[in-house]
């Protein structure tokens, strides 16, 4: 996917006018999502991590489609975690699948 150049300067001042070390929300969602089209390796952890953050949270609790598709998207980010990364990332998905299976149990019994 191609991103204009401007998008991308945007993403990168927004990012550079934070400072925490992560952007959470639908603002994180748009500037790593932007930012790991032009550098997949340097952002795939934070697009993963508020991704899953986004699955986690209420806007889709109800939908489990979209639920998914944020999951499956995160997976997929997280292929493009390089080798030499910090533990912390390259094992991203062995601590929140019990985490997402908790949650699911939650929806699912409040349903009923």
């Amino acid at each position: 996917m191609r991103v204009h150049e401007d998008t991308v300067l945007r993403a990168r001042v927004r990012l550079l006018s934070h400072n925490e070390r992560i952007l959470h929300g639908e603002e994180g969602l748009w500037v790593y999502r932007t930012l790991f089209t032009v550098s997949p390796a340097a952002y795939a952890y934070k697009l993963a991590f508020v991704l899953r953050e986004a699955a986690e949270g209420p806007r889709v609790a109800h939908l489990p489609h979209a639920r998914q598709a944020l999951l499956d998207e995160a997976r997929a980010a997280c292929a493009h975690i390089p080798s030499h990364a910090p533990a912390h990332q390259a094992q991203m998905w062995e601590y929140p699948t019990a985490d997402l299976r908790r949650i699911e149990q939650q929806i699912t019994g409040a349903r009923q």
